[in-house]
């Protein structure tokens, strides 16, 4: 069994031809990816079919989605640390001026009591500065 099958059997997904390809792509590249992006790397595959894929991940806790600063989603990989309900995500970092988004995967937002009443769906953190590689 490949690591593909592995994670796609583990979070109970149906192995499918788009799902391995999608997921060895993802795992490979190793950086969030927005849909156009995807379906720019993948010109024969359907966008209702790529866009379905990838909610079926985040669904089952294979990736997550990243809102940047001007509402994009970029789809990255979930790490151990990463519920299906996203809650203990870590933070997102936004290049200024390349606009990439990376995942700072050694932080994890700390868990946070809100006021009684409130219910928590998902934490986000996004936060935006100058890249490495953009300081050079």
């Amino acid at each position: 069994m490949t690591i593909i099958e592995k994670i796609l059997s583990q979070k109970a997904v149906r192995i499918t031809p788009m799902r391995q390809l999608l997921l060895e792509y993802l795992l490979q590249e190793q950086k969030p990816f927005g849909l156009t992006e995807l379906e720019n790397s993948f010109p024969k595959a359907d966008r209702t079919t790529i866009y379905r894929t990838l909610k079926t991940f985040e669904e089952k806790g294979i990736i997550h989605s990243i809102y940047n600063k001007l509402g994009e989603v970029k789809y990255a990989l979930c790490k151990e640390h990463c519920t299906t309900e996203h809650i203990d995500q870590h933070p997102h970092f936004q290049c200024e001026q390349c606009k990439q988004v990376t995942c700072i995967d050694n932080l994890v937002i700390p868990k946070m009591e809100l006021p009684k009443g409130y219910l928590v769906q998902e934490i986000t953190m996004l936060i935006k500065g100058i890249c490495s590689d953009c300081q050079q």
